[in-house]
């Protein structure tokens, strides 16, 4: 949809938005060298990130996790790299919005395209990169402070909303946690490798961004241990409350259990003895009294009530 190339010294980054098949046979005859399934990776969606070594240019499947407002939940957004010497190409469908800002910045500023790109197209790989790893971070934090709403929520008297939370939660950590996961071999790829076009200076850098996945990772194997907790506290809360409805129904049940069997006993259309005796109906609620409180008094005993 969008083609922008920005070219700044012997460095030209290629910045594709939403790639058409246009897009994509542009790109082919502006860098013949390109592979033609690498070219048409960027036109579908790959679920695995990778990460792909020719001998004169890298192609990289990068993942990272966004936010959506319109459905909330978290899910995956793609971005496509191709690096070479002095080339840089990024595809996306337009939801990373931080690389949207890093490219508009460099091309509206003198200065920050000359703090990008001065130093060559594996650096600014490495910038772009960065920008997708430490946007990870507040989508990270957002979800801890879900968890810990549901932790100060956890014993409210309406537990419904509750157990909503925590499969959402859950949901969203598993996801974030399935994106990042796999990105961390990628970063190692580029650590270990050894390709002309590379800075070999680099590789702190590439150690650095790979101590920030490694971060990210403990954080939701921590989050994911919490969520779990607070699912089987909510369960245990749950049952409690469970078995306390059905003891309280229980109780009532066994209290009506004489004075209900009195009246169908003596509700029958049968002759029964002393029935036209005038005190027959007082002896049958008084005994139908007795009895219950007599079963109520044993309930208090055993601590049932």
């Amino acid at each position: 949809m969008a083609t922008d190339i920005l070219t700044h010294g012997r460095v030209t980054w290629t910045h594709i938005v939403r790639p058409t098949a246009e897009d994509i046979r542009d790109l082919a005859a502006r860098y013949p060298q390109f592979h033609a399934l690498n070219l048409q990776d960027c036109l579908t969606e790959v679920e695995f990130p990778k990460l792909d070594h020719h001998d004169d240019y890298l192609f990289l499947v990068v993942q990272a996790p966004l936010w959506d407002e319109r459905r909330p939940g978290v899910h995956p957004a793609e971005v496509d790299i191709f690096v070479a010497r002095g080339t840089l190409v990024t595809s996306h469908t337009g939801e990373m919005k931080p690389l949207v800002e890093l490219f508009t910045r460099a091309r509206d500023d003198e200065l920050a395209r000359d703090a990008l790109m001065a130093e060559g197209a594996s650096p600014l790989l490495h910038r772009v990169l960065d920008v997708l790893v430490d946007n990870s971070f507040p989508l990270v934090q957002r979800l801890e402070h879900a968890i810990r709403h549901v932790e100060d929520s956890l014993f409210d008297s309406d537990t419904r909303h509750i157990l909503d939370e925590i499969a959402r939660v859950r949901r969203d950590v598993i996801v974030t946690r399935r994106i990042l996961h796999p990105q961390w071999e990628t970063i190692h790829q580029l650590e270990q490798g050894a390709w002309p076009f590379i800075h070999e200076e680099l590789e702190p850098y590439w150690g650095d961004l790979s101590d920030h996945l490694a971060q990210l990772r403990w954080m939701l194997d921590e989050q994911i241990e919490v969520v779990n907790g607070l699912s089987d506290t909510i369960d245990t809360l749950a049952s409690h409350r469970i078995d306390a409805v059905v003891r309280l129904l229980t109780v009532v049940t066994v209290l009506t259990l004489p004075l209900t069997l009195l009246a169908t006993v003596f509700g029958m259309n049968v002759t029964l003895p002393y029935a036209e005796h005038p005190a027959l109906f007082v002896v049958v609620v008084g005994a139908g009294v007795a009895v219950t409180l007599g079963l109520l008094w044993l309930i208090r005993q055993r601590r049932w009530l």
